[in-house]
């Protein structure tokens, strides 16, 4: 469970120094921090539960949603999230792991969400088609559409088939948002290729 300082001044007001209480704690591993005046209870809880309480407002994306959704084969060694207006790209390490935020345009932050609840946790992931597009945004500028191609199927292996599995649709919409030449070209394929947007 994700309890504040403030949570646990109040469940520890009996104590003479609830700070210091809350320290013995961590220092037990009663207590695991993973960011300033936010700490997990249960060492065990998955990782990329605890993401959105590190830094808010953000989604999970990029190559963790890649990977979650299974556009991707390799196993991520970072947790990694959308967020907004942070500007420059942030990085936490802590007991649970590393996890890395990058900014993508407010037009585009708040659509296509959905939720993933885990025992009592409930987390903001983008949809494969928003990974895909809040990924196409961050990646290198490709410079025509089979330069796109080389990017997403062959530089970062997505994985084709499951790539055509994706509501274009969608897709399409939504990278109309990010006013980025990656998603102006995906809009381009969606169009040759896959008889949508």
């Amino acid at each position: 469970m994700i309890v504040t300082t403030s949570m646990l001044k109040e469940q520890y007001s009996t104590y003479a120094n609830p700070l210091d209480k809350i320290k013995r704690d961590a220092d037990k591993g009663l207590l695991y921090r993973i960011n300033r005046g936010i700490y997990e209870t249960d060492s065990s809880t998955d990782p990329y539960l605890l993401a959105s309480s590190i830094l808010s407002p953000s989604y999970l994306s990029f190559d963790f949603a890649l990977a979650y959704y299974g556009l991707i084969p390799e196993k991520v060694v970072a947790v990694t999230s959308a967020s907004l207006n942070v500007r420059k790209n942030k990085t936490y390490i802590n007991t649970f792991g590393r996890y890395e935020f990058s900014d993508i345009p407010a037009a585009a932050f708040s659509e296509g969400l959905t939720y993933v609840e885990q025992g009592s946790y409930t987390v903001k992931i983008a949809t494969k088609e928003k990974a895909i597009c809040d990924s196409l945004y961050k990646w290198r500028v490709a410079g025509s559409l089979q330069e796109l191609k080389e990017l997403l199927f062959y530089d970062k292996r997505i994985d084709e088939a499951e790539f055509e599995t994706c509501d274009f649709e969608r897709m399409s919409r939504l990278a109309e948002l990010y006013h980025r030449t990656n998603l102006t070209l995906l809009n381009k394929l969606i169009r040759k290729e896959y008889g949508n947007g």
